[in-house]
């Protein structure tokens, strides 16, 4: 009989059996070590004798060292192949713990009536049953937090944190969320819900869905194929993948197209892929998802820009023989007769204006803008010569951050940097020039003096800060010539006045004299000689003699001497701090502008030496920018601050446009005049006018506002700051009357009841804090906080009752709370028949159709409804269009009348309470504009 003996292979891990018989001695040759004494022993555990122990133990250890010797080659390479199979293993237990988020969406979007899913199970058996008003009804809530698949676009902040008890109702209380989906259960056996990791998803029983009776659902217009518990043609789910590989491409986001639930009576969209049911008022009893809905008839006119690009532009206030001021602000150019009190707007940019210079003849304006929405990575490296010269043939945009929905094909002109040549009495444009020139943006312009302006000089404002000349003599502009100017910031590029094809341009510690000489730039560098290097050349001007001018970050003035490229004058200490500005005036004297000092110093024009006269900025309005020479006797000036001033060194400068100097998201009309209220990042508050188009007053808090609102009786202001709390402003003293706090985030919006009883605070800690107001609007008391949204709030609506609120946030839910209790409504019924008074949520029924199919969900930022007649709705969207659509606009991808101007993302729209105008407010370019509904 023979006994089993196990010993463990060391290189290996595994057992190694060794048959030994029974009661069998051992001898020396057999364990290989005759030289050592025997000693018999008997093991009876084991029941075999042994022998020599000591002598077995040594030829275990030999075989063990032979093992490891024979393994020692082939042990690194088995690590290898072991870390690789666990890293593949990470990898797709990754992916497929987001495909589960998905296969369960997917398997809810089979048709509505006939879903099954709760707490990850599905039926072994068919389930199914044909939808009915006597089955009993459970909703299903998938939650951002449940489903990995889910990404909310702005918020960073996690899910607020619940208690067990309301853990247990979440299912209940979102019942008819925008994510929530009705199902009906039977009282079936159901199994637990599995993927096996190398194959599909599926039932533990089966993966093929039951079949179903169907029947037809007919309304007066439409007639629809309803088979309750299997998939329709809209919602058919894709077959499961079997692979890894399958799992990626069945994961990839994709368009749906939007499905009308007749017998539950909402319509489901997809964004970014998700599903969000929108339920329809209870008066809709006839609709068609194919349905065309035309814009409206009426359309907007843009009236007034608010604002001016100071801040980090140059050289950009110029006055124009017609009596008007030509500056910009984000994409728009405007043309401003300040004694009419008019304005004309170029809007042939689509982006961010950069640059501006007009021409010699007083007519033609050259300006020069960033790369636009679609074209953030630089310069398009195919474009034809034909292309860059003319801008006309359409190309399809590419999508932002591969995120974006593909957008209409438009010209290749709108989606690079490029310059545009317009002349200024009919605003149309004659040439655009440099299409694929540029890479990042046009930073600096100049047209030609002596030559009748035939040539303008470009820098582009990319890392080599290339400058260009180009020949716009004829039809067609064409390049003579580019090189590469400087390595460091490029603020100004100047053609001399007086000296024919001489340039000269300044930055970053350098001042460079170029001359174009057969059809080539050739440089020469300023040289300092004794006096200190400065930083930054700030500015350039040209004395009626020729000689040249600047102005440094040390506050110094050097005189350049005609021809030259050396120091023939210096003006020590001109300014305290830098010299941003510097102008000759038509009688020959000479204006600097501080920038710490806020100082307009005169001097006269051959001395260089200080007349007396000098003038002081008000600290309000910021340093100096830029100095131009206005209508007789009177100057411009544009400061740092966004605003442009009029009148002369003698006497005191006026504000004749202002505007933010940060990220604006906060505006909100008066209820009663024709009046609105701004507020942004840059701690300020503006109450606007309309018809006057000027400030009625401004004030500066200490915090950055993002959200405001009118108490409805139009005396006093709350403003949202972004550190939680809100201010309580009075409109007659401009004082504040009372400070609070609701969380430590930001404040995304602020709403009051329509009867001024309540006040709801949406904050991005997902909660909506409800307060009650008395004492006309001083003293507010908290009723409680409305928690449920798994995301920040984005909007807020009131009813008309000033009983019920709905709000959206950002992971795309649409949520309906009574104010009083601060509880969410469950019951369908009573969502359908509450009428709203605004209309700022941009997830509602009414507003379906302002989503275009495939949208992003940050894709449109804010919206709003007319208040009379309401029949037009408008948005703001990411592109820096605003939209106009008849309301309600409830059918998918209706179309809309749309409008340029903007050249960040548009972060607010709002009618005036006569419907008369429309304000839009940019975020990053800072501008409001004002449109009038024609």
């Amino acid at each position: 009989m023979e006994e089993s003996f196990s010993a463990s292979d060391a290189a290996t891990g595994e057992e190694v059996e060794m048959d030994l018989p029974r009661n069998e001695v051992l001898t020396d040759a057999e364990v290989g070590c005759s030289d050592l004494p025997v000693v018999n022993a008997t093991s009876p555990d084991v029941g075999i004798y042994i022998a020599r122990p000591s002598s077995l133990l040594r030829s275990l250890d030999d075989i063990t060292d032979g093992l490891l010797d024979q393994d020692q080659e082939t042990l690194s390479e088995r690590v290898a192949i072991l870390e690789k199979k666990v890293q593949l293993q990470g990898d797709e237990i990754v992916c497929l713990k987001s495909a589960l988020a998905d296969v369960i969406r997917k398997l809810n979007q089979v048709q509505e009536s006939g879903k099954v899913l709760q707490n990850n199970i599905l039926p072994s058996k068919p389930a199914f049953k044909s939808a009915s008003r006597r089955g009993e009804k459970k909703a299903v809530h998938l939650s951002p937090v449940e489903s990995i698949h889910s990404a909310p676009h702005r918020s960073t902040t996690p899910p607020a944190r619940t208690s067990p008890s309301h853990k247990a109702n979440n299912a209940n209380l979102k019942k008819w969320s925008s994510l929530s989906t009705t199902t009906e259960l039977n009282d079936g056996n159901v199994k637990p819900f599995s993927i096996n990791l190398y194959g599909s998803a599926s039932c533990l029983s089966s993966n093929r869905l039951p079949a179903c009776p169907s029947r037809k659902l007919k309304s007066k217009t439409t007639e629809q194929k309803y088979c309750a518990g299997s998939p329709t043609r809209a919602e058919k789910a894709k077959p499961p993948p079997q692979t890894l590989s399958d799992f990626k491409k069945w994961f990839q986001p994709s368009s749906k197209e939007p499905f009308w639930n007749l017998d539950e009576g909402y319509l489901k969209i997809y964004l970014r892929g998700r599903p969000i049911n929108l339920y329809a008022p209870s008066n809709v009893t006839d609709f068609s998802t194919t349905k065309t809905v035309e814009p409206p008839s009426e359309k907007l006119q843009l009236e007034w820009v608010y604002g001016y690009r100071g801040r980090d532009c140059r050289s950009n206030l110029h006055y124009l023989p017609t009596g008007e001021i030509v500056y910009f602000i984000a994409a728009t150019v405007v043309l401003y007769n300040v004694e009419e009190e008019m304005q004309r707007h170029y809007l042939g940019h689509t982006d961010d204006v950069k640059c501006l210079t007009v021409h010699p003849d007083k007519i033609r304006i050259a300006t020069g803008q960033v790369a636009g929405h679609d074209r953030r990575e630089g310069r398009r490296k195919n474009v034809t010569f034909a292309e860059s010269q003319t801008g006309i043939e359409d190309h399809q945009a590419q999508n932002l951050a591969a995120l974006k929905i593909q957008r209409k094909r438009m010209p290749l002109s709108q989606t690079l940097p490029h310059i545009r040549i317009w002349e200024s009495v009919r605003l149309t444009t004659l040439m655009v020039i440099g299409i694929g020139d540029f890479e990042r943006a046009v930073c600096c312009l100049s047209f030609s003096k002596l030559d009748g302006g035939q040539h303008l000089v470009a820098v582009d404002e990319a890392n080599e800060h290339v400058i260009s000349v180009w020949d716009i003599s004829k039809e067609k502009a064409h390049k003579v010539t580019e090189t590469k100017s400087s390595t460091e910031t490029v603020l100004s590029a100047e053609f001399h006045p007086s000296e024919k094809n001489t340039i000269v341009t300044c930055g970053k510690s350098h001042i460079s004299f170029w001359t174009l000489e057969s059809g080539a730039l050739t440089k020469k560098m300023g040289i300092f000689d004794k006096h200190e290097k400065p930083k930054y050349i700030l500015c350039l001007a040209f004395a009626d003699n020729g000689d040249v001018l600047s102005g440094d970050s040390n506050g110094n003035i050097f005189v350049w001497c005609k021809g030259g490229n050396r120091i023939s004058q210096a003006i020590l200490g001109a300014h305290e701090g830098g010299v941003f500005s510097l102008c000759v005036l038509k009688n020959g004297l000479l204006l600097s502008g501080g920038g710490k000092d806020r100082r307009i110093v005169e001097w006269d024009g051959n001395s260089y030496k200080q007349t007396g006269n000098l003038t002081e900025i008000p600290e309000q309005f910021g340093p100096v920018r830029t100095l131009s020479q206005g209508k007789g006797n009177l100057i411009l000036v544009g400061t740092t601050r966004n605003c442009i001033l009029q009148g002369t060194v003698y006497l005191k400068f006026n504000p004749i446009v202002q505007g933010h100097t940060d990220e604006l998201w906060a505006l909100y009309p008066h209820p009663t005049q024709n009046q609105f209220l701004t507020c942004g990042y840059d701690k300020h508050v503006y109450l606007w006018d309309s018809l006057s188009h000027t400030v009625v007053w401004s004030k500066e808090v200490n915090e950055s506002a993002h959200c405001c609102c009118f108490h409805p009786d139009g005396h006093l202001v709350v403003i949202g700051t972004q550190t939680g709390r809100w201010l309580v402003l009075d409109l007659t003293t401009r004082e504040i009357i009372t400070t609070h706090c609701d969380g430590s985030e930001q404040i995304e919006c602020v709403r009051f009841s329509p009867d001024g009883n309540f006040l709801a605070v949406g904050s991005r800690d997902n909660s909506i804090y409800i307060h009650h107001v008395s004492e006309s609007g001083s003293k507010y008391s908290r009723i409680g906080k409305c928690t449920g949204h798994s995301s920040f709030i984005t909007h807020i609506d009131w009813s008309v009752n000033s009983q019920y609120i709905q709000s959206n946030s950002g992971d795309y839910e649409v949520l309906f709370w009574t104010a009083s209790t601060c509880k969410q409504l469950i019951s369908p019924n009573a969502i359908r028949e509450l009428e709203w008074q605004t209309s700022t949520c941009t997830l509602t029924f009414n507003l379906a159709g302002i989503w275009p199919e495939g949208a992003d969900g940050t894709d449109i930022n804010a919206s709003c409804r007319s208040n009379s007649v309401k029949q037009l709705a408008a948005t703001a969207d990411d592109f820096g269009k605003v939209n106009l659509y008849k309301y309600p606009c409830s059918q998918p991808s209706a179309k809309s009348h749309t409008y340029g101007g903007h050249s960040s993302h548009v972060t607010n729209v709002a009618f005036l309470h006569d419907d008369s105008r429309l304000i839009s407010v940019g975020g990053k370019d800072m501008a409001i504009l004002e449109w009038s509904v024609i």
